[in-house]
């Protein structure tokens, strides 16, 4: 993938690594904090980054792609460098968003010329048709700003209690201008298992800044795609949010939030994660592979260096196992007695990526989407907006199609169910402030 890897510089992202040791050490440090029971422990981040995404959805009902993009860029950004954004135009986040979005353009097969015919990386900038370099270099900024800039900061902010293992670390000062220690965060993690006395600095920093920025790649758009879906959803299926309220006043009540404690008693929430991954999977295409052996596959032979790209849409739309795919319908996954049903194909383990390659903060992605999905339904009516005369206005549903698929803007009402609910935010708002 020339246009993403070499020439926009996204060649160490995690997903685009060849298989080589590099990947493994990066992979290695992936499963370390991000796999299923190493990730709760990030739990309570997830929440705290939920409770001020209510706030927002409160003050804030008509921004609702803006706040669902400060939501994922406020978590990851606190999990991974245990960095605190600003509520509104943080650097951090809108340095991100620049760099996903080369994401986005370039990963789909074939979208560049350059990706078929890779000679035309050498052509130079004036030359007709060359435009596609000038954005490379447009995007390289915002990827080399995903990779250092927050890394960075996490080292100026670790102490080093007279270890000096980072000292050498490019274009980082370690006097005593150290300031505070760093908390708990997937930066320290890596940095304390992996970073120690490395034999080549430089290289252990790029393994856990590639790592790291991978995370935030891989989790941010995702994150905006899949709520963004679960909002659109709500709104056209009124039945299927008060089905969840009632099992949401059953279980929980109106005088406190869910926490992950009642995942269990919840399982008409998981049904609908769970149809929010199937209905409309953000990656319908999944990132192409790219064959190291010739391979047989239900007698096609494929020879080495074949493309592969995995039809997630496909799969996630097959009328044998989801019938009637196009109907979103949570009630799929359940048996009679309300409880999931393990007969049903969870398409988290589809809509995540397949074998080496499958997405290493997939534990933590649905943790997030749960809990926020579970506050939000506790809180909230999702309903169609009106306009001036009074009448429905119903979304048409479409999307913004391309390697990362999102609902277009979209009109719906978002307010609080009850005085009770509304009295919950009140008191949320004075703990979380």
């Amino acid at each position: 993938m020339v246009m993403l890897g070499e020439l926009s510089g996204f060649g160490n992202g995690l997903a685009f690594v060849p298989y080589n040791n590099f990947w493994k050490d990066c992979r290695k440090l992936a499963r370390q904090e991000f796999h299923a029971n190493p990730v709760k422990r990030y739990r309570s981040t997830e929440v705290k980054s939920t409770y001020r995404f209510l706030l927002e959805l409160q003050r804030r009902p008509d921004s609702l792609m803006d706040n669902l993009r400060h939501l994922a860029g406020a978590t990851i950004m606190s999990i991974g460098y245990d960095i605190e954004v600003q509520p509104e135009d943080d650097p951090f986040v809108q340095t991100a968003e620049e760099a996903v979005a080369s994401i986005a353009e370039t990963t789909n097969a074939g979208s560049y010329l350059v990706d078929v015919i890779p000679i035309l990386k050498y052509i130079p900038e004036w030359f007709p048709g060359a435009g596609f370099k000038k954005q490379a270099k447009i995007w390289r900024r915002a990827i080399d700003k995903l990779f250092d800039d927050p890394y960075n900061v996490c080292q100026e902010r670790l102490v080093c209690l007279g270890t000096t293992w980072l000292n050498d670390a490019p274009g980082v000062d370690f006097a005593p201008k150290a300031v505070g220690q760093l908390g708990d965060c997937a930066a320290k993690g890596m940095i304390e298992t992996f970073g120690k006395h490395p034999d080549d600095i430089n290289y252990a920093n790029t393994v856990i800044k590639s790592t790291l920025g991978s995370l935030y790649v891989g989790g941010a758009d995702t994150t905006v795609s899949a709520l963004g879906t679960f909002f659109l959803a709500m709104t056209l299926n009124p039945d299927i949010l008060e089905k969840a309220h009632r099992q949401l006043d059953q279980v929980v009540g109106t005088h406190r939030l869910p926490t992950f404690q009642d995942q269990a008693s919840l399982p008409y929430i998981g049904a609908i994660v769970r149809e929010n991954l199937r209905w409309r999977p953000v990656v319908p295409l999944d990132v192409p592979h790219r064959l190291t052996e010739d391979d047989i596959y239900n007698g096609y032979y494929l020879p080495k260096g074949s493309l592969i790209v995995a039809n997630t849409w496909a799969i996630l739309h097959d009328e044998k196992m989801y019938p009637d795919p196009d109907r979103y319908s949570p009630d799929r996954y359940l048996l009679p007695d309300g409880t999931l049903n393990p007969a049903v194909r969870d398409p988290s383990s589809v809509a995540f990526g397949f074998g080496r390659r499958i997405c290493p903060g997939r534990y933590m992605a649905l943790d997030s989407m749960w809990i926020t999905i579970a506050c939000v339904l506790s809180l909230f009516d999702i309903k169609k907006a009106v306009d001036k005369d009074g009448n429905e206005i119903t979304p048409d549903g479409e999307y913004i199609r391309g390697f990362l698929c999102h609902p277009k803007p979209f009109a719906c009402s978002i307010k609080p169910r009850s005085k009770e609910h509304e009295q919950l935010l009140n008191e949320l708002a004075h703990h979380v402030l």
